[in-house]
């Protein structure tokens, strides 16, 4: 491809229109099920839930995606595991649930306890952090049908009662962003595409960025810092920057609001990207979480003392927006006075 044809996740090989599309497919079939069942299932949000007695429980499956093609071809297979943790727990805190259990899947094209123990070994430690109990999982040796190595979990969570979370912002909130620690695990079909010949290379720092280091560090776990900041009555509703980036955004919206964020560069690490790849900004918004991997809505009263909180757990926030009147969009003024709409 000709650099100035530039990149984008479609040509990468992974079209979000297609892919929503066939979330709309598994949807209609789950709630054809739960009818026929005459089982109530909230699809909202981070995590399907029912209701079971007095609890709800909350129920979310993830992988960490093409990043393992990038973690095993640079002998980092532990970050696999670690991500697959880091992704589901997130997801279902961002859901107003604590994360109890967790099963993981790991498909390999052939058998190799190494790969596997260093997998497990991320799973584990990733596991300690989030506070979940690992219970098992399937390990599938898959000769001709898969290439490489693929790592995914689901969580059981039980949603945790708050009266100020409504898992939904209101028109005057504050959205506070938390950085992230790099990509994540997103975006990694259009990363491989953007860096497959510099991968080759022993040594790859670009504009003082070593992309390699940077390509493979671990997703940051949010679920104690979101759940801890429910419990304080800080926050009203979390999103978790993930596939299809900022307009992850929309789940957390009121039918009455946007969203309005004013985002700087939070990351060199996707600069490089962009100029690399000549993605266009739209691109880079609908696809990475571009140094912000947590959003927060919360009341404008309380910005500073979450901002404190977030500081003492370790991370670092910003106020990045607010939600003002509207219909569900995501508007984003990036640097330069260009807006983008999502």
């Amino acid at each position: 491809m000709s650099l100035l044809e530039g990149w984008n996740y479609s040509k990468a090989g992974v079209d979000l229109k297609k892919h929503e599309e066939m979330h709309s497919i598994a949807y209609k079939a789950i709630k054809e099920i739960s009818d026929r069942l005459g089982i109530k299932i909230n699809l909202e949000g981070y995590g399907s839930s029912v209701a079971l007695n007095d609890m709800r429980l909350v129920m979310h499956t993830d992988g960490v995606g093409t990043k393992t093609v990038v973690l095993e071809k640079l002998g980092k297979l532990d970050v696999a595991g670690w991500d697959c943790v880091a992704m589901n727990t997130n997801d279902v805190a961002c859901a107003g649930s604590r994360p109890i259990l967790l099963s993981d899947y790991v498909s390999m094209p052939s058998a190799d306890p190494e790969k596997f123990s260093r997998i497990i070994s991320g799973i584990k430690k990733a596991s300690e952090e989030a506070k979940v109990l690992l219970v098992g999982g399937e390990t599938a040796i898959l000769p001709d049908l898969v290439n490489a190595v693929d790592v995914v979990c689901t969580v059981l969570a039980v949603k945790e009662k708050s009266e100020g979370f409504k898992g939904m912002g209101e028109v005057g909130d504050a959205i506070v962003g938390v950085r992230s620690t790099g990509p994540h695990a997103n975006g990694y079909s259009l990363i491989r595409k953007v860096l497959q010949d510099s991968l080759e290379k022993p040594n790859v720092v670009m504009e003082g960025v070593d992309m390699k280091e940077w390509i493979t560090r671990p997703t940051a776990i949010y679920s104690e810092l979101i759940l801890d900041a429910i419990k304080r009555g800080l926050v009203k509703a979390a999103a978790h920057i993930t596939g299809g980036a900022f307009s992850k955004l929309k789940r957390i919206l009121p039918p009455n609001g946007d969203a309005h964020l004013r985002l700087e560069s939070y990351d060199k690490g996707f600069e490089v990207i962009r100029k690399v790849g000549n993605i266009s900004l739209q691109e880079m918004y609908r696809v990475f979480n571009m140094g912000i991997g947590l959003l927060l809505s919360t009341s404008s009263d309380k910005v500073d003392e979450l901002l404190s909180f977030i500081k003492k757990e370790g991370f670092e926030g910003f106020v990045v927006g607010n939600l003002v009147k509207g219909n569900k969009k995501v508007l984003i003024d990036v640097k330069g006075g260009k807006r983008i709409e999502l």
